[in-house]
Order: C-alpha cells, then sequence, then structure tokens
C-alpha cells in the first residue's frame, strides 16, 4: 500500500518545489520582458558592472519598476547588485548562473508567459461549460512537462543547478494556477479523502485530465486505472496549496509587466465600480488566509494578556485600520469572548470592534462578516492608513475616544498609499534598504522610503499610546541572502508581486529601527518572526509609544 505520510525532510523539499515555482510566475514574465527589450545584450556585449542609469537610457525603461525587476534576478542568483549614492542607484553584473541562465530561460519563458492571460481564467475553463479554447494549451504545457522542457543535464553543478531551477519556473507557470483552482473547486478535498473515479469529478475531462497529468510529473498524484490519486507528497502539497493563492492572484498584473517597464505605467489599476484590474481580490484573500492562521496563536496570546487585565486598564474596543473583509477582527472578538476574563461580562463590559477601511466593497462585506458573527457593538467606517487624526475625528462623531480602543493592523504598513516626504532634503539619511520601491514607475530612493516609513509611524504614535498598536507585517530580505537561501523561502516572489504594485517591503531589522525612531517600542515579550531566523519575512509586534 503506498505511504499517505511524509517526514519533515520530505515537506521541506515538497516546500522547495513550491517556493520556486512562485519564483517562476514572478520571475517568467519579467525575464522576457527584459529579454524582449535587448536588456540582457547590455551585460553580454561588455564585462563588469553595468549601472542602471545606463540601462534606463538604453531601453528607455521606467526607472523604478526596472529596479524592482534587476532586484528579482539578484535575488534568484542571476545578477550582483551594488547599491551606489548611499542607495539612490544601482549597478549590476551578470553571475556565472546568470550567463547560463539569460541564454536557456527565455524561450521557455515565452512559452509558459503566453498561457498566462488562460491561466488567469483556469478555473472558469476547468469547471465551465467549455474547455476547448484552453485544451491544446493545457496538452501541449502537460508533454512539455513530462519532457523536462527540454533541458538537457549539465555534468557541472552549477549548470544542474540553473537547469532545474529553470525547469521548476517553468512548471510553476503551470501548476501554480492548476492548484489554485483544484483548491478552490474543492477537488484537492475530495483527493485527500481517498481515490476518486475521474468521472466523478465535476469538472471538464479533458482538461482536468491534463492538469492530473502535469501533476504527475511533481510525483504528486498517481493514476490508478480510471481513478486518481494523491501521492504521500502531494497530499502535503494539497495541505498547502493556499501558499500559491497570492501570486497567483496577481497574474493580472504580471499580464502587463513589460508595459509597467517599457510602456505607461500608469495602467488603470481600477475598473469603474471600483473594482481591481491587477489582481484578483477574492483568491488573494483566500490565499493570505490561509497563511494567517499561522500567525494567529502568537497573535491570539497578546489578545487574551490585554483582556484578561483588570477592567478598568482594558480597552473600550478594538480597531482594525483596513480591515478588509472583516475576517481578522471576528477572529479578534472571538477570541476575546472565548478566551479572555472580558469575554465573560460582555454583557456588562461590551467590546467595541470598528473596522475601517479605504474600500467601499470591503467595508459593506466586513459588516456582513461581523454582523453574521453576532457583534452588536459594531461600526465599520471609512478609514486612510495615512490620516490617523482623520480616523481620531471620525471615532468623535461615534462619540469613541481613538486612545481608548487597541489598534490592530494585518499585512497593511507596507500597502499605505505613497507620500513623497515633505521638506525631505537627500543626503540628510543614509538609505539601509536593499530594496527596490516605485510608484507608478517612479523610483523611490531607500533613503527617501526609510523617511516616509518614519514619518508613516510617526503619525500614529500620538494616538496609541494608551492600548498599543499590534502590527502584522511583510518584510523583504537581502537578495544576497535571497539567493543563498532559494529553496527555504518565497521572498523572490513576495518581492516581484509588491513591487510591481506600488508595494514597500522593508526588511525587519530596519522596519523595527524606523519604528524606534518614530517613537515607537516593540515589547519583546510578544515578538515573533516567521520562520524564526535571519529569513523571517513576516513579523508580529505589539508597539506601545515611549
Amino acid at each position: 500500500m503506498p505511504a499517505t505520510t511524509i517526514d519533515d525532510h520530505e515537506k521541506a523539499g515538497v516546500r522547495t518545489v513550491v517556493f520556486h515555482h512562485l519564483s517562476g510566475m514572478v520571475l517568467a514574465p519579467t525575464v522576457k520582458a527584459l529579454h524582449d527589450r535587448n536588456v540582457f545584450e547590455l551585460f553580454t556585449n561588455r564585462s563588469g558592472w553595468v549601472e542602471l542609469d545606463q540601462i534606463v537610457e538604453r531601453t528607455h525603461g521606467n526607472r523604478g519598476y526596472l529596479r524592482v525587476a534587476l532586484r528579482l534576478l539578484a535575488s534568484c542568483g542571476w545578477l550582483k547588485q551594488r547599491t551606489i549614492e548611499s542607495g539612490r542607484g544601482a549597478a549590476y553584473m551578470l553571475t556565472p548562473e546568470g550567463v547560463l541562465g539569460v541564454s536557456l530561460a527565455p524561450p521557455l519563458y515565452s512559452e509558459v508567459v503566453s498561457f498566462m492571460p488562460k491561466a488567469i481564467f483556469l478555473e472558469d475553463f476547468l469547471f465551465g461549460t467549455s474547455d476547448e479554447p484552453i485544451l491544446p494549451s493545457l496538452r501541449e504545457l502537460a508533454a512539455g512537462s513530462r519532457a523536462r522542457w527540454g533541458i538537457r543535464s549539465h555534468e557541472d553543478v552549477a549548470g544542474a543547478k540553473v537547469g532545474e531551477q529553470i525547469r521548476r519556473h517553468v512548471d510553476g507557470m503551470v501548476v501554480g494556477p492548476a492548484m489554485v483552482a483544484l483548491a478552490r473547486g474543492g477537488i484537492l478535498a475530495q483527493l485527500e479523502e481517498g481515490p476518486v473515479n475521474l468521472s466523478a469529478i465535476a469538472a471538464n475531462p479533458a482538461s482536468l485530465g491534463c492538469i492530473f497529468d502535469l501533476l504527475s510529473t511533481q510525483g504528486w498524484v498517481a493514476f490508478e486505472q480510471n481513478s486518481v490519486r494523491l501521492a504521500a507528497r502531494g497530499r502535503y502539497a494539497a495541505q498547502i496549496a493556499t501558499s500559491y493563492g497570492v501570486t497567483v492572484s496577481y497574474l493580472p498584473l504580471f499580464k502587463v509587466v513589460s508595459t509597467l517597464l517599457f510602456g505607461n505605467p500608469h495602467v488603470p489599476r481600477l475598473d469603474e465600480s471600483g473594482g481591481e484590474l491587477l489582481v484578483n481580490r477574492g483568491m488573494n484573500v483566500w490565499g493570505s488566509g490561509g497563511a494567517h492562521r499561522t500567525y494567529f496563536k502568537t497573535v491570539d496570546e497578546i489578545i487574551v494578556e490585554i483582556f484578561n487585565r483588570p477592567l478598568n486598564v482594558q480597552p473600550r474596543g478594538i480597531c482594525d485600520m483596513g480591515c478588509g473583509d472583516g475576517t481578522f477582527l471576528e477572529h479578534l472578538y472571538s477570541v476575546v469572548r472565548k478566551q479572555s476574563v472580558r469575554g465573560q461580562v460582555l454583557d456588562k463590559h461590551p467590546l467595541i470592534v470598528v473596522g475601517a477601511d479605504f474600500n467601499k466593497v470591503a467595508r459593506r462585506v466586513a459588516k456582513q462578516t461581523l454582523r453574521r458573527a453576532g457583534i452588536q457593538t459594531l461600526h465599520v467606517i471609512g478609514g486612510d492608513i495615512n490620516r490617523p487624526a482623520q480616523l481620531a475625528s471620525d471615532l468623535e462623531q461615534l462619540d469613541l475616544d481613538i486612545h481608548d480602543l487597541l489598534h490592530v493592523r494585518s499585512f497593511l504598513d507596507h500597502n499605505r498609499p505613497y507620500i513623497r516626504p515633505a521638506n525631505g532634503v537627500k543626503g540628510n539619511r543614509t538609505g539601509r534598504s536593499t530594496g527596490a520601491f516605485a510608484h507608478l514607475g517612479e523610483e523611490i530612493p531607500p533613503d527617501e522610503l526609510e523617511e516616509n516609513l518614519v514619518r508613516h509611524l510617526r503619525r500614529w504614535a500620538p494616538y496609541i499610546g494608551r492600548f498599543g498598536l499590534l502590527i502584522l507585517e511583510l518584510h523583504t530580505l537581502p537578495p544576497e541572502l535571497t539567493a543563498a537561501n532559494l529553496d527555504k523561502t518565497p521572498a523572490v516572489a513576495y518581492d516581484g508581486t509588491h513591487g510591481f504594485s506600488d508595494q514597500y517591503l522593508m526588511e525587519l531589522p530596519i522596519f523595527l529601527d524606523c519604528a524606534r525612531e518614530a517613537g515607537l517600542q516593540a515589547d519583546p515579550r510578544y515578538q515573533a518572526k516567521f520562520p524564526p531566523s535571519d529569513l523571517a519575512t513576516v513579523s508580529i509586534n505589539f508597539f506601545t509609544a515611549v
């Protein structure tokens, strides 16, 4: 009987494959766009370092997004990167792996990037009335994966490593959307129960067969007569399938990455009704929700400690700026109600719940979510993370004092609308971040972004002094650290999705330094990072004002 479980070492192997798949979804369209614009000729036609200024001049590209793209190649080990002028300039050089990568990868990346417009709607094709438009592509891609994309074996270690890296990248462009479609369609859940007859699955059988064929090349599924079953590694891959969700949700962004790099960077981000055009928000929430459960344990400990204090030193309620669909607030309310002293006396000391969000659709959904949870003392209002004073005024209109609330935020600070620091003087701050930051194609130098972060957090300091601010945040890693640990981190994917969508991931140590400079002090009892090492890309911090 086939094994149904795997050990920790084998699980790490599956995660390694997933991390490379995620990297492929951002690198393949990026490398194709750079190749089509002959960027790599600048490196192969000369020796030594090539400065960002030279690349911008030659390609007429958008400097900010070009820096994002080139940093991605540094993070995957294909470029060396060095900063100049306190981070305001940068220069790059191909590594030996990069020389091989840019000669081998572009035609393969082009092949799978052409599938991207269909991959965006893979769920619709798989479960819709007809899969005819997608079927030839799926058959071709499954065959390509089975043939290892024609990548020949290299005797030298570096060549073999790059070949395997590219193969996984190309696989990822198809496997990622496929795993998301299967998970969201309930098919992975069916397979986790045991072997399933192919005819019993409610999906278009031809396309489904191609997808299973593709997953069999990963060693994740196996066929038994007319049935399909999850292999042991596939069972674990199914359990972590939400890991693909966030990156796949950004495929509409990567469909236009060439325009962002070399065309009009002001491509529409919203439709006429305010819906997002460059990210599938529903899928994004689904994908991030799977990961967030990992962090809730630490968050819960903080919440329980606060609401176990004597009642006269507890906050009146919780305010979530950027509440989204209300899921995080619903969870926090449940923790207070079920696990804390406060929860035992909510009839006499009700917990006020405030959800604030800039997006009207999010506010409507949040109100529905929180009402379904039975929360009576509820307010859902407009909110801008850059304007805490306005939040204070709006709360005052509701007869609430902003200082009486515990403030929470989950993965929002890096997604704040950018405000260029007023009266900023070039040279006053030495940029330390290795990050690449852009706003509508315009480069934001690291020193300026760090000043922006300090000022952003300083605006909040006067309002969170009484009960604190709980922040879950996403971070970047230095490219050389990422490149040395590609098997252990999804940082390449994070940097791609966030860099091209004007979001600002800062390294964790620099983020904490900026918070201290802004007058915020992190309580060491409640600090956590994931993973708990120098590769941390997620942190939890409970800040109080100094």
